[in-house]
């Protein structure tokens, strides 16, 4: 039973990486690029930068990493999808 859950799953997506890329496919990987390059840029920039750190700054890198995640989301819309989206969740709960 679970090695049929498995194969199905494998099947899935495979047939998902497979089929061709569609316009909301790449709008869903720039979205998700976006939010992930935001919070990693933001963030290491935060923890890599020296102590005073002005806030403009650190918003512009965040928002220069958002811009360079979105053009790789939409690039790349499969791959940003399944490396990115625990990036982009960050923050987020209940």
């Amino acid at each position: 039973m679970p090695s049929q859950f498995i194969q199905n799953q494998r099947l899935r997506f495979s047939n998902w990486w497979n089929s061709p890329i569609r316009k909301r496919d790449r709008l869903a990987g720039a979205v998700i690029g976006a939010t992930a390059y935001f919070w990693i840029v933001g963030l290491g920039r935060l923890a890599f930068s020296s102590p005073p750190t002005s806030l403009g700054q650190l918003a512009l890198w965040a928002l220069g990493g958002a811009v360079i995640g979105a053009a790789f989301g939409a690039r790349y819309p499969r791959l940003a999808t399944c490396l990115l989206l625990p990036f982009s969740t960050i923050g987020v709960s209940n």
